[in-house]
């Protein structure tokens, strides 16, 4: 059996120069990957792998993220990731796409969606609100301000992005931790992201997004977190009767990594019940 790979490709985006990894299988329907904040799209080799067979995956490193060029203070709006999303879309000539985005993703997803109402044919958020409130974002702003750590090696930025979660298995954090990082001038390792990006983190609400998706909505939460309590979950509800919203037992923030089989099973559902 062989294992999937992905290609790295870059296309240009306005002036900027932003890369993806296109996983091939050219004559599936194209699903976009959405990576979570300060991420990359290796976030979702894992998952990319598992699924490349039936889909043309196509996971993308937002301005300012990975091996993507970075735009500088002020051009970090939810807005600014959609609209690279959209020249994504059309570099390759495009006619639809499912969208699937992680908390950051996840809402560049939904914006992409709204904006983009014949392009979408799904629209997946992964553990993410219409709502980003001040204390969300004056925390990343505060965390951002203090300064990335610098380590040797990638085995102890793997242990600084593990924490306390041991939901997710150790080796997860050794391959994120392999992509997320880049050899600094002084010879040790760095994230691979602009900090301006924090500028742009600000409080935000797109309930307005919400209404005008069309395409089939599903939304995924982990039971461990708490970004999505439940009067936004009922104020989706109102606005998109039709949406589908599913809690994953056990898993945080970031279930992708955490319950990948059932991550996994539940996109596939989804994206099966509505013939995709």
């Amino acid at each position: 059996m062989t294992i999937a790979t992905p290609t790295d490709r870059n296309f240009t985006a306005g002036d900027l120069r932003l890369h993806f990894l296109d996983w091939g299988n050219n004559g599936a329907i194209p699903l976009v990957l959405l990576h979570h904040v300060s991420s990359n799209a290796h976030t979702w080799d894992f998952f990319a792998r598992q699924i490349s067979d039936r889909y043309r995956i196509l996971a993308l490193d937002l301005r300012g993220h990975g091996d993507s060029a970075w735009a500088g203070e002020g051009n970090y709006t939810t807005e600014h990731y959609a609209s690279d999303v959209a020249a994504l879309v059309e570099h390759l000539k495009l006619p639809q796409v499912i969208v699937l985005g992680g908390s950051l993703g996840g809402r560049v997803a939904l914006v992409y969606a709204a904006q983009h109402l014949e392009n979408t044919a799904a629209l997946i958020m992964e553990d993410v609100g219409a709502v980003r409130p001040p204390s969300l974002s004056q925390g990343f702003a505060d965390r951002v301000a203090v300064g990335d750590p610098q380590f040797a090696t990638v085995e102890e930025w793997a242990r600084q992005m593990q924490g306390a979660n041991q939901r997710t298995p150790p080796h997860v954090f050794q391959h994120l931790a392999l992509h997320s990082t880049k050899r600094l001038p002084n010879g040790l390792l760095g994230l691979k992201r602009d900090t301006a990006i924090q500028r742009d983190f600000v409080p935000l609400e797109l309930w307005h997004y919400v209404e005008q998706v069309t395409s089939p909505f599903l939304l995924m939460l982990g039971s461990e977190s708490a970004i999505v309590g439940e009067d936004q979950q009922a104020r989706f509800q109102q606005l998109q009767p039709a949406m589908e919203t599913v809690t994953v037992q056990g898993a945080g923030h970031h279930i992708v990594h955490d319950k990948p089989e059932e991550f996994e099973a539940i996109v596939l559902s989804f994206l099966k019940c509505h013939g995709l």
